[in-house]
Formats: structure tokens, sequence, C-alpha cells
């Protein structure tokens, strides 16, 4: 059985990872050690990121999540996030990153 929290950080990974900051869109899909799958696509433009997609466990469970980034100033970024359960729980998260100070 998968851990939740490797779930959890599996997609708040997927979702930092998919919010370039060049306008544009794209579509990502990888698949897992154990068996799983991730489908996710989003967009950029006008220095908004938003981005969805779903983890399929091995064992047939949804994962879910959305998110969003936005430019704060130059080189800064802020954004928010959920991800939703099989069971139906959604866990919020918000983060900032500073390129001047990663």
């Amino acid at each position: 059985m998968i851990s939740k929290s490797l779930v959890v950080g599996a997609l708040a990974l997927a979702t930092a990872l998919s919010s370039p900051a060049q306008a544009g869109s794209w579509t990502l899909k990888w698949s897992g050690p154990f068996g799983g799958v991730y489908e996710g696509s989003g967009e950029c433009s006008a220095g908004i990121c938003k981005s969805s997609g779903a983890y399929t466990g091995p064992n047939g469970g949804v994962w879910k999540h959305t998110g969003d980034a936005h430019r704060t100033g130059s080189g800064q970024w802020a954004g928010d996030g959920a991800i939703v359960s099989p069971g139906g729980q959604t866990w919020r998260h918000s983060w900032t990153w500073n390129a001047d100070n990663p």
C-alpha cells in the first residue's frame, strides 16, 4: 500500500514543477515506481499559471490536485493548491518562492 504522505508529496511536487513562468500550456504524464500514473495539464498567461491533474494509484484510488501560481515581483512567485483524496478529504497548501533567495 502506498502511504498517504508519499502521494500528497508527489502531487505537491508535480504542482510546483508544472508551474512554469513563461506563457503557454503543457501536459504531463508519468508512471510511479509501483504502477501508479499521474496525468496533468496547465497553462500560464500574463504572469498567472494554473495546473490540475490526477494520480491514479496502483489499486485504483484517484488523488486530484489543482493549483495556481502568480508573479508577486521580479523573480518572486506565490501559489496555492489543493489535493483531494479518493475518500474526498481536501488538503490545502500555499507557498512562496524567491529566485534571489532559494
